[in-house]
């Protein structure tokens, strides 16, 4: 599968323009009416690592990046955010939120990361319309917001193969107190889209989607149960001459081989997958003690979409303006390695061994841990810096950029990072 990034100044201009005259937009409105809270945060960071033959990213949305000429790099962590609110009545609002970041199509469009209305018929009952966050984890809320968590990035393995951030729907959320504690049932519905780097770029469609969260808070802990499902929208233009080749050898009658190559064309194929994704998750902070763990499982019925089960869990203790910590996190895949079922002759290596080769490197496995600080030198400001060591399994990379050529062995990687996070 070739990869190719685009330069994206111009979007990136735009969309940080767009910052600005919202900034601007929100600076004198509230000024003029106390309705109106202009808010924003901010991630400036550094990530090195010693490997030339392989390339972080954050989540699969980013540009590609090529190991060995990328060293250290600026873009892996920093963002900045703006967020507008205007309360329309005690019981609507509106909402917009920017997020200049790297990813791979920074166009206006893919960076408005909310712009919703909310309307509260009554006290326990919230109702969006418009572009609001996909409520699928713990971190949902503030997942780009670097300061409303302890460590440099959330985990790689839980968080980078679904760059789902917002989608465009309405959901419902019912508020329930019950003694020391507030239920929290939400239900969505909805379509996504963003880009990926694979070929000259795909529009990843993410059409009817369905989700449904149970959460539960009280003094110091937080619960929250989520599942959510949707169907792929979408095609990859770059597959275009593998599927046809793929179906004319399948109607070809041959036997053995025209089977094969109709359960790879099924397989070697976005539109039309559904996938599911279920997610567990608790947090607790007593005000000393900080910890979080999640679990999550991802299904789909076709092999070339990364699905997997994957988990983390983190501990951290407060001293004074120093919190330090430690993470584990992992992923395994939830498919085996595929290999020929049937010898094709002279298509073997034009045809079938590159799909192969295309269905095995979208597999996520490997594991990371980590050991970091967080020091909050200011009020909303911090300064953090965590050590990364990850094992990557044979054909479990489809979380970072490399060499091909070591697709089918282990490899150990160790990254280090430093960022300032800060809110405003």
């Amino acid at each position: 599968m070739a990869y190719r990034a685009k330069t994206g100044v111009q979007t990136v201009v735009t969309a940080t323009a767009a910052c600005f005259v919202l900034l601007l937009a929100g600076s004198l409105s509230a000024a003029a009416d106390d309705n109106v809270r202009f808010s924003g945060f901010g991630t400036i960071g550094y990530t090195t690592d010693n490997r030339g033959d392989i390339a972080p990213a954050r989540d699969i949305s980013q540009k590609p990046k090529d190991g060995a000429a990328m060293g250290g790099s600026w873009l892996v962590d920093s963002r900045l955010g703006v967020q507008l609110e205007y309360r329309i009545t005690p019981n609507v609002d509106l909402v917009g939120q920017i997020v200049v970041r790297d990813h791979f199509k920074a166009d206006l469009d893919s960076s408005t990361e909310l712009a919703y209305l909310t309307v509260r018929p009554q006290g326990d009952l919230d109702v969006r319309a418009g572009r609001i966050n996909y409520d699928a984890f713990l971190m949902s809320d503030h997942r780009n917001v670097g300061y409303a968590y302890t460590w440099v990035r959330p985990p790689l393995e839980f968080y980078g193969w679904i760059p789902i951030f917002s989608l465009d729907g309405v959901d419902a959320a019912f508020n329930i107190p019950v003694d020391d504690a507030n239920w929290r049932l939400k239900l969505q519905a909805g379509n996504s889209k963003f880009s990926i780097p694979i070929g000259d770029g795909y529009d990843f469609k993410a059409n009817n989607l369905l989700g449904l969260s149970v959460s539960r808070r009280t003094e110091h802990w937080r619960l929250k149960a989520a599942y959510s499902q949707f169907t792929v929208g979408s095609e990859v233009p770059a597959f275009a001459s593998a599927h046809a080749a793929l179906d004319m050898v399948s109607a070809a009658g041959i036997p053995g081989v025209s089977a094969e190559a109709a359960d790879l064309r099924r397989n070697f194929s976005f539109d039309g997958v559904k996938i599911t994704y279920a997610t567990l998750g608790a947090a607790y902070d007593d005000g000393t003690w900080i910890a979080q763990t999640e679990l999550g499982r991802s299904t789909a019925t076709a092999v070339v979409v990364p699905h997997a089960t994957m988990a983390y869990a983190s501990v951290g203790r407060r001293f004074g303006d120093w919190t330090p910590y430690v993470t584990l996190s992992a992923s395994r895949p939830g498919n085996g390695l595929r290999g020929p079922a049937a010898d094709w002759g002279p298509f073997n290596a034009v045809l079938r061994d590159p799909v192969l080769l295309n269905l095995n490197i979208t597999r996520i496995e490997q594991s990371t841990a980590s050991i970091g600080t967080r020091w909050d030198f200011m009020r909303k400001a911090a300064l953090k810096l965590q050590w990364d060591r990850t094992t990557i399994r044979p054909s479990g990379y489809g979380l970072w950029w490399r060499d091909i050529g070591i697709n089918m062995q282990s490899s150990h990687i160790d990254q280090v990072s430093a960022t300032v996070d800060f809110t405003f």
